[in-house]
């Protein structure tokens, strides 16, 4: 295959890959999350994007994710239909407070390079983050608004409540939820 033909940059006789690194709780994964990395994997010409779950993200330490990290990871993993969306457990399995720019670091060292995916909304909060300039100088900032208007709360709410999710929610993930009883308390 000619270097033409192959995606991602022509470095040195190395394919790199552009791989966007998409952070958050997903508890549950929903469609804004997945319409805003479909949005900027197509508009920045990305090869892939990797979901990482927070264990726990430092600004929820008193609200911390519902369901367990092994939940939320089935979750993606049933919800991500698409080859191009990956996921990594890396924050998960070090099971504790999870900050961005130790993923990073860590991913890096296993020779990936990443761009960095947010919505202008958790943007505006990137000063407040662990090491927040070195983080953007490893992951270059990609971000776009939220196309959907749908928050993890919401759609824990109307499960709570027992109302329909199908419009929120991939349905893979919907039957998990519902035959694992998650989000019922």
């Amino acid at each position: 295959m000619a270097a033409a033909e192959v995606p991602g940059a022509f470095i040195l006789g190395v394919v790199v890959k552009k791989v966007g690194f998409f952070g958050g709780s997903f508890d549950p994964i929903h469609f804004g999350h997945i319409s805003l990395a479909l949005h900027l994997m197509e508009a920045h010409g990305l090869d892939e994007v990797l979901f990482c779950p927070a264990f726990c993200s430092p600004f929820k330490i008193a609200a911390p994710p519902v369901e367990s990290g092994l939940h939320r990871l089935e979750m993606l993993r049933l919800g991500l239909e698409l080859p191009q969306f990956k996921i990594t457990d890396w924050e998960i399995e070090q099971g504790e407070v999870s900050y961005t720019i130790d993923t990073i670091r860590a991913l890096e060292s296993e020779g990936v390079h990443l761009k960095l995916l947010l919505s202008d909304e958790s943007a505006s909060h990137l000063a407040q983050w662990k090491e927040g300039k070195e983080l953007l100088r490893r992951a270059p900032l990609l971000k776009a608004p939220r196309h959907l208007s749908i928050s993890s709360s919401m759609v824990r709410e109307r499960l709570k409540k027992k109302l329909y999710c199908g419009h929120l929610v991939p349905a893979k993930t919907l039957d998990y939820i519902r035959l694992n009883e998650l989000y019922s308390r």
